[in-house]
């Protein structure tokens, strides 16, 4: 039999992760007069994507002209006409009207010249600023966050696992975590519950996704019976550091640099220059044409997918590079002069455009009582200062419904069920079997290998038969270094296997429905923008043990002007 809850609790609302999405859900939530209890798996401010966050959007929402202008410019490059444009507006509004004026009440040093004015790039009602270099606001902003939520006494359990939403009657009636530090059940009777785990996920063996994230917040949702939405659509980026495989994070920004229109520019091996923002001089989103540009010197062997091209700001004025970039300051204490040298790149896997399912006006998800914050929601990929949008209008609906109803029943056999799940896989390794990092490690593999940035169906067709492989073969051989409940992150990863085999073959799935290219998502066999047809939003729900996928229109206001068009030559 499994486990009886160590521990018991009740609150209000239950926020899942601790990004930029999570801690602002958490203070609105109490600020709102609510109970609220923040779980995060690894530790507050100091893992997942947002640490990540290298640049802050601005839009003078004021000028109409200017945010019209964003919102055009946001949907053809930074979507390729997927994100929600009513969204893109009233997120505008918070970012400039709300988000940097208290983000500075706080503290934030964000980058200004001596007249005040914020330093941009490119145009200064819509660009991007910074806190204060290029490469390090995400760092600043979380730890602002986290201080103000350890101030404000906000109940947080660090280090512990939420493993599953628990239901009542098809609502949402709290969830049951797992302690890692002392080995203890937590089980959480709540009226709402916030999962904002935000959009990376380390899923490929070169991936932006820290530790933590394995796709949990997807799989939990899935499981619960929530949809999920355009999860096919995996976002890349061209410019990570190569080498040494801990540097892979270390992004080399495409945009243009702090207060200058230049950017960095792509060398293959032969030294030769292959990629400038210049030569697209109207595009605004540089990371779908890096990209494209990449794959034409790679099917030329004149560089890889891992490494084998070379980025640099070697025609960038130092100045500028000492002044405004983390980079130029990294990379000097290794003995390397960005300005002088360039530095060897590859592929990594970046962030999910799509997730669950959402309203982007409420953050609700098709499951009553569950509401998906920032990256980990459908409603596309944005910035920092986005996600601090999201966790404050979810804590706000959150809220509302929180007042209005008293707390769910908790199902007994529900709760026991999610322990045995879990205590199935505390056992000690066969002598012939594997440990679940091991397994994490095959399944990444398989994931950079087959479902890369170029995909074909033979492609993904053996992509879920070597992930069934694994499922066959592996894991009922895989277990544990030690059965101890105390800091046994063997047991982490043995959930984290189970979530990312379930999330990966969804991700195939939605992947092969698509016949198209778009955006980051490129097909070799279908290598054309398709518009007339596949302008369409991919919704995923759950039929017992089988996958349904429906094709819903993202048509808007504003739309591309071409029915079909070559997705290797277009410029979004």
């Amino acid at each position: 039999m499994p486990p009886s809850p160590n521990r018991l609790v009740e609150t209000d609302v239950v926020v899942i992760g601790g990004g930029s999405a999570g801690a602002h859900a958490a203070l609105q939530a109490q600020a709102d007069g609510l109970r609220v209890l923040m779980i995060v798996k690894g530790f507050l401010g100091r893992s997942g994507a947002s640490i990540f966050a290298g640049n802050l959007q601005l839009t003078e929402t004021r000028d109409p002209e200017a945010t019209e202008r964003f919102i055009q410019i946001r949907c053809r490059y930074g979507s390729s006409y997927l994100s929600d444009q009513d969204y893109l507006r009233r997120v505008s509004q918070f970012t400039e009207r709300t988000f940097f004026p208290d983000m500075e009440k706080r503290g934030l040093y964000i980058r200004r010249h001596d007249d005040g004015q914020l330093v941009t790039s490119g145009d200064r009602k819509a660009g991007n600023v910074w806190a204060p270099n290029q490469g390090f606001s995400g760092t600043f902003i979380m730890e602002l966050l986290r201080k103000d939520v350890l101030v404000r006494g906000i109940p947080l359990l660090q280090e512990t696992m939420v493993t599953s939403l628990l239901t009542h009657e098809g609502r949402i009636a709290g969830v049951i975590a797992y302690d890692i530090v002392r080995g203890e059940w937590v089980v959480v009777r709540a009226k709402a519950v916030i999962v904002a785990t935000g959009p990376s996920n380390y899923l490929s063996t070169r991936a932006t996704g820290t530790r933590e994230q394995c796709a949990n917040g997807l799989a939990m949702a899935w499981r619960a019976g929530a949809e999920l939405q355009d999860i096919e659509m995996q976002w890349f980026h061209a410019s990570d550091i190569a080498a040494p495989r801990s540097w892979m994070r270390l992004h080399i920004y495409p945009n243009p640099m702090p207060n200058t229109d230049k950017t960095v520019r792509l060398y293959g091996s032969d030294r030769e220059m292959f990629f400038h923002q210049g030569m697209y001089p109207k595009a605004k989103q540089p990371y779908y044409l890096q990209l494209r540009n990449l794959y034409h010197q790679v099917r030329r062997g004149n560089a890889n997918w891992t490494g084998g091209y070379y980025g640099g700001y070697t025609h960038i004025e130092p100045e500028i590079m000492q002044r405004y970039s983390y980079q130029a300051q990294f990379f000097r204490q290794l003995d390397i002069d960005i300005n002088e040298q360039l530095v060897e790149l590859g592929v990594t896997w970046h962030m999910t455009f799509g997730g669950i399912r959402t309203n982007a006006a409420t953050m609700e998800t098709s499951v009553d009582g569950l509401y998906a914050a920032g990256g980990v929601g459908s409603h596309g990929v944005g910035s920092i200062t986005f996600v601090g949008y999201d966790g404050t209008v979810a804590a706000q609906l959150a809220g509302d419904r929180a007042r209005k109803m008293e707390l769910l029943p908790l199902d007994g056999e529900q709760v026991a069920r999610e322990a045995a799940r879990v205590e199935s896989k505390r056992v000690m390794r066969p002598q012939d079997g594997y440990l679940p990092q091991q397994v994490k490690t095959r399944i990444r593999a398989v994931m950079a290998d087959r479902m890369g940035y170029v995909k074909t169906e033979a492609s993904m067709q053996a992509a879920l038969a070597e992930l069934d492989e694994i499922r066959q073969t592996m894991v009922p051989r895989m277990g544990l270094s030690t059965i101890t409940g105390h800091w046994n992150y063997d047991l982490v990863d043995a959930l984290d296997v189970e979530d990312m085999l379930e999330i990966c073959a969804i991700t195939i799935k939605a992947s092969m429905a698509r016949k198209e290219s778009r955006g980051y998502f490129f097909r070799e066999d279908y290598p054309m923008i398709d518009n007339g047809n596949w302008l369409v939003h991919s919704v995923l729900s759950r039929e017992g043990d089988d996958t349904r996928i429906n094709h819903v229109s993202a048509r808007q206001t504003y739309g591309p002007d071409e029915a079909v068009e070559d997705f290797l030559t277009a410029d979004y």
